[in-house]
């Protein structure tokens, strides 16, 4: 199957009123442009978010205005240059036949089939218990026996609950109740990967499949790469970390879909600099996958030269640095655990207080420097130093027999909040635990002091829990890290009084951090904690836990910032390791990175010795190095923004 690298991901929705469509469109420069900025794989559209499709279909609505056969004529040009074309068909959004065939959308709990902004696209959806189903399958049928696709992309695979008579109706034949909102969302998302297994049938195992919105865990099987869609300066430079960091643990290929756009897709005069396109290829490189950029194709002119030179650029980069990173694999000393129903992949809101919990991992775990991944419970634990456990991690037998095995080997687990007790919440659910559940706390306010000393607390201060989890009790043989502090009360209205003012108290008896051999549970949410209020010493509390666990993690770091990130990745008997000094701004609302940072005196140690060369690549220029306390130490040079240093072995 074919490796994707340097990618495009070509959006094409395309308005009704554009009479001069594709006069100045030709496949043959459209290919020849793509070959020039290093591009080698496109999805290129074949079914719009307007329905329209851009070939001559004998089974959907052709663009009313196009001339020829758009879509046939740019998969022979990119063939003949070598690039790879996917067939992008949008599956949750078709505006024409919602309008031809209102009986073919979700109707949503009130009712209606329309909704929300009519300027936006998601105002209508369309059902695939409807006829919209065969509908769009003989499209994609059409598609792949008619042309030599080297895959398809299937957009927008929105599982909004659909509560229309012929899912009621389904749904109840099925023994499932219409009235329960979790049974009707979950037929609906049934529904959905049914489809996905339709489209599968027909794309076989030759032909690249992508269902973007389906989530990582459903697409077992099915999927057989993973596109990580995130336009970090509207969506957060926190998504992209996290969500990289469980695909790549998944087994397949693996691209970062960025965009070009400043905004938002779509967004046709919005040009992000440089230096920010330049950083979102630097995070796919530090994790070991490719890159593909989104463009928004104009309907009459074509791919925009300024857009494909920008591209060039960053990709000539990328392409300069393959001898290093193309096959390159990422290292981690930590596995963060997925919890339960969650699924970073995902589009459904659902899963939004997992993802959350995840994204704040990724942040602090990247803000100490750190390498993690973030795990399946199904996944394989074997060759983490440390698992943590954030916040709402129950224990299932699955992942009770994982983690008794990783401490029989001598390993340690960092566990917060609601993490480690059994699914029922009524205990820890294993005995190296050795500590009590005292219950949920119930309090709204409370502090903690540090009892074991720890760089970055001072001894006397009673630190704020902003996220309350469970009270804590230490059992025999179990050390207290941190006490728990009461509040004089609870931020409370006592018909009187409003109670903001709630300092802290005395002592409560409880532990707010205890550590029994290799488990250390903090009572309080931590990560969701860190996420609202970014607390330095929450990170700090987290740093002191796995310094305690794990004394002697991949790398370690002097002189550099908090903002900068390293990532390691291996390749034979070479580790490269990847250190991004640029940071985005939050200007106002929205995210932006301008210039480059350049940091001085930094210095890398990197776990082990007997190193026979380091340099920078692509360069090559030789970086000193010496080996102290079964470390290579490497003083590195100004970093103007990203670093690679290789490291042979």
């Amino acid at each position: 199957m074919r490796k994707l690298k340097r990618a495009v991901h070509l959006d094409f929705h395309t308005m009704p009123n554009v009479t001069d469509f594709a006069a100045g469109f030709d496949a043959r420069e459209f290919a020849r442009t793509l070959k020039q900025a290093k591009v080698d794989f496109v999805n290129v559209f074949a079914k719009c978010n307007l329905g329209f499709a851009y070939y001559p279909t004998e089974i959907g609505v052709p663009y009313p205005y196009m001339k020829g056969d758009m879509l046939g004529e740019i998969i022979e040009e990119c063939h003949k240059e070598g690039i790879g074309v996917a067939a992008y068909f949008n599956i949750g959004l078709d505006h024409e036949m919602a309008r031809k065939h209102r009986d073919w959308s979700v109707v949503n709990k009130e009712g209606q089939v329309i909704w929300g902004d009519r300027t936006g696209n998601f105002f209508r959806l369309m059902c695939l218990n409807s006829g919209y189903r065969d509908y769009t399958l003989g499209m994609i049928r059409e598609v792949v026996e008619r042309y030599p696709v080297d895959g398809i992309f299937l957009d927008c695979l929105v599982m909004n609950p659909c509560y229309g008579n012929e899912c009621q109706e389904l749904l109840h034949a099925s023994g499932g109740d219409p009235l329960n909102d979790k049974e009707v969302e979950a037929f609906t998302r049934q529904t959905v990967i049914d489809f996905c297994w339709d489209v599968k049938a027909i794309t076989g195992d030759d032909l690249l499949l992508l269902p973007n919105g389906l989530g990582h865990v459903h697409c077992e099987g099915l999927g057989t790469h993973i596109e990580i869609e995130c336009l970090p300066g509207a969506w957060g430079y926190d998504y992209f970390a996290a969500q990289a960091a469980f695909a790549r643990t998944l087994g397949k290929q693996v691209l970062y879909m960025t965009g070009r756009f400043h905004a938002n897709w779509g967004d046709f005069g919005g040009l992000k600099s440089k230096a920010s396109l330049e950083y979102d290829v630097w995070d796919a490189l530090m994790n070991g996958i490719g890159t593909s950029v989104g463009d928004h194709m104009h309907p009459r002119d074509g791919l925009d030269a300024t857009v494909y030179r920008q591209i060039a650029d960053v990709y000539e980069d990328v392409e300069r640095l393959e001898p290093w990173t193309d096959g390159a694999v990422a290292a981690a000393d930590i596995a963060v655990v997925l919890p339960e129903g969650s699924d970073l992949g995902s589009n459904n809101p659902r899963f939004q207080k997992g993802q959350q919990l995840l994204y704040a991992a990724a942040r602090m775990l990247g803000e100490l420097k750190y390498t993690f991944d973030i795990v399946w419970e199904t996944g394989d634990f074997s060759a983490y130093k440390l698992i943590v456990l954030p916040d709402e991690i129950t224990i299932t037998s699955v992942l009770k027999a994982k983690l008794e095995e990783h401490l029989a080997e001598g390993k340690g687990i960092v566990s917060t909040g609601f993490s480690g007790l059994n699914e029922e919440r009524t205990g820890f659910a294993i005995d190296a635990w050795n500590m009590e559940f005292g219950g949920a706390d119930s309090r709204n306010v409370s502090y903690y002091k540090m009892l074991e000393p720890s760089a970055g607390f001072e001894p006397d201060f009673k630190y704020a829990a902003y996220r309350q989890g469970i009270r804590l009790n230490k059992g025999a043989d179990c050390t207290v890290i941190a006490e728990d502090c009461e509040p004089y009360s609870n931020k409370m209205w006592d018909g009187f009084h409003g109670y903001f003012y709630t300092p802290p108290a005395d002592v409560s008896g409880h532990a707010a951090v205890a550590r029994s051999g290799q488990v250390i549970q903090i009572a309080h949410r931590l990560f969701f904690s860190y996420w609202h209020q970014a607390y330095p010493a929450d990170k700090q509390l987290l740093q002191y836990c796995i310094r305690q666990l794990m004394p002697e993690p991949l790398v370690r770091t002097e002189g550099l910032p908090s903002t900068a990130r390293i990532g390691v990745t291996r390749k034979g008997g070479m580790e490269l390791i990847h250190i991004k000094t640029t940071y985005p701004e939050l200007r106002g609302k929205y995210n932006v990175i301008e210039e480059h940072n350049v940091v001085h005196g930094g210095i890398v140690h990197i776990r082990g010795g007997d190193v026979k060369r380091v340099y920078t690549a692509p360069d090559q220029t030789p970086l000193a190095f010496d080996e102290v306390g079964g470390y290579t130490r490497i003083p590195l040079p100004p970093i103007p923004g990203y670093l690679l240093v290789v490291v042979e072995r």
